[in-house]
């Protein structure tokens, strides 16, 4: 077993060597926890950004005229 392995070797470090073991571990976690935390934020940030667009299609139909809906299929 690798973690077997590994918790045995820390265990044979100084003291000092695996509180630093320790130390980088939780750093690296926590590192791991901002960038979920981030991607979590882009991601719901995304999903507003979308049901904003499906919105106002669905309400476009409603609220554009004919005049305007001609200037969509010139830009198309």
């Amino acid at each position: 077993m690798l973690i077997e392995t590994i918790i045995q070797e820390i265990k044979q470090l100084p003291l000092d060597k695996r509180f630093f073991v320790i130390e980088k571990t939780l750093e690296s976690i926590k590192n791991e926890e901002v960038i979920l935390k981030n991607t979590t934020r882009v991601d719901e940030g995304m999903d507003k950004a979308k049901s904003y667009m499906v919105s106002e299609q669905s309400l476009s139909k409603d609220w554009l005229s004919e005049e305007d809906s001609r200037w969509d299929t010139v830009f198309k």
